[in-house]
Formats: structure tokens, sequence, C-alpha cells
């Protein structure tokens, strides 16, 4: 028994370490958001998990369990101790995925399950990157139902912020003149070529 909980309390550290208290706040999951659980040689209990409604995700073997509105160290001690009862030697790893969504100008654009401990710029990054038609140096955040313009010039500390449980981010669209600048600043310089052009004629 004592060696059985003791790989259960060095799985619970090596999760706490990835997955908790890299962050600066507890990692707290809300329905919507999801759990990643790998337990060694046991690929039937192993998968992507959805946080329902009501708070919950249902496991294999192990049946329900509350993740939302707790913080997720909470939840890796309730696995170790059902796992305890269930398995010889449990040894797992649980993580926390949050949803985001990404949209605008994307290669690929829409929901996204990212570790809370990633920053917003690899959020963009899993949805393919900006495409050419994006304004690179800047990118929306609507939390909490707040917009906020981030900037995403080269250097900025805006996009190495973490995400949060329903976040979204908005890539805009270059504006029309940005687009087609080249075109106008060739229209100028001829229409100026042959203003001067007249002149030296009269």
């Amino acid at each position: 028994m004592r060696s059985r909980v003791a790989a259960i309390a060095v799985a619970g550290l090596f999760l706490g370490g990835s997955a908790v208290t890299a962050a600066a706040q507890p990692i707290v999951l809300q329905p919507g958001d999801a759990m990643r659980l790998q337990v060694k040689n046991e690929p039937r209990l192993s998968g992507q998990f959805s946080v329902a409604p009501e708070g919950n995700v249902l496991l294999p073997l192990v049946g329900l369990i509350r993740v939302a509105d707790r913080p997720f160290n909470e939840v890796q001690a309730e696995l170790a101790t059902l796992y305890e009862v269930e398995l010889a030697e449990p040894e797992f790893l649980a993580t926390p995925l949050i949803r985001v969504t990404v949209t605008g100008e994307v290669r690929s654009p829409g929901l996204r399950y990212a570790e809370p401990t990633i920053s917003l710029a690899e959020v963009i990054a899993m949805s393919g990157g900006p495409i050419t038609t994006a304004k690179r140096s800047r990118v929306d955040l609507i939390r909490g139902g707040q917009r906020r313009s981030l900037d995403a010039s080269p250097g900025s500390p805006d996009l190495a912020m973490r995400p949060l449980s329903g976040d979204e981010l908005y890539v805009p669209r270059r504006s029309w003149v940005s687009d087609n600048l080249p075109i106008l600043i060739g229209a100028a310089a001829s229409v100026a070529a042959a203003a001067v052009t007249t002149l030296i004629i009269r």
C-alpha cells in the first residue's frame, strides 16, 4: 500500500509542477472547458473529457467528478484517491484545458482547448497564426464581456499574457488603404509625374 501511495504522490507533485504552480493564480476550470487525462498503461482510461454544464467530467472507471469552480490541484488529489482504490499502481497525468475562441484573419479560426500556462501568442499559433491579410500590429481580446486592443507588434508584452477560460481573440484585417498602399503610391507618383510634365510643356 505504501508504494502505491508514493506513486500517486509523485504523480501529483509532477502534475502540480507542470500545470498548477507555473501560474500565479490557482487554475480553476469552468463548464465548457476540458481535462486531458493520461493513465500509464491504461489507454482505455485516457482521453480528453469535457466539463459538463453542471461542472462535472465523466471519467472511465471512476465516474463523475466535479472539476468546475475548484482549484485543479484539489481535482488531482481526488483523482489520486480514486485511482488508488481502483488500480494497483496508479500513475496519471491530468492536464487542465481552457476554452479560447480565435477568430479573424488566422489560418484555422475556431475553438481551441489550451493549457492555461501558455501565452496568448501560442494560442493564436495553435490556430495556424495570422494570414497575409491580418493586421499584425493589433489583436483584440474579449474577456468577461470587455474588449481590449492588445499591441501585437514584435517585443510587446501583451501577447505574453496567459489565457483565461472563455477568452476570445480576434485578429483584425488590414485596412483597404494598407492592402492597396503600393497601388496608391504608384498612382500618386504617376499623377505627380504627369503634372510635372504638363508644367514643363507649358
